[in-house]
């Protein structure tokens, strides 16, 4: 039997509340590239660049780190690469490889992001003080954890859900 009485019926459930959030984090993402000039950035762009600075891979790589087809990433880093978000590397282990790099531009979107996201954070923590600030990261954590996708948070990086 189901406890009802934890929520009210009012109340939106956890799954929906959740969604909306990163629904929310990604409009804030979107309005400070805007501000910041880097009106060419789409949401999914966000995730690759995630990708690409935290361990410059192949195409192939980026794939499972997004988990999405070759195709789709390799859509995804032409895309980056004419608007000089990223460049393409040989890779000095192998020169049959070739990497993705972060280009200028695309460093200048990761240190937005990263701006983005302490501003929120300092926002929050505003407002539900630094213990209700920790608690929700604790929270979250626990989410990650629970899911087995902690590496990805470790090495900062993000999978988008397609």
């Amino acid at each position: 039997m189901v406890d009802h009485s934890r929520t009210s019926s009012t109340e939106p459930d956890l799954v929906i509340l959740v969604v909306a959030a990163y629904r929310a984090v990604i409009r804030q993402l979107m309005t400070s590239m805007a501000e910041a000039g880097l009106h060419e950035m789409r949401p999914a762009y966000g995730f690759v660049i995630r990708a690409v600075q935290a361990e410059q891979p192949t195409v192939g790589r980026l794939a499972e780190l997004l988990d999405t087809s070759k195709q789709n990433a390799s859509k995804l880093a032409d895309g980056m690469v004419a608007a000089k978000l990223l460049t393409r590397v040989v890779d000095p282990a192998d020169a049959r490889r070739t990497r993705l790099r972060l280009a200028a531009r695309g460093e200048r979107v990761f240190q937005t992001a990263l701006a983005a996201s302490e501003a929120m954070e300092q926002q929050l923590q505003a407002e539900l003080g630094p213990a209700g600030a920790r608690a929700l990261r604790r929270a979250l954590t626990a989410l990650v954890e629970r899911d087995g996708t902690i590496e990805d948070v470790l090495a900062r990086r993000a999978r988008p859900v397609w």
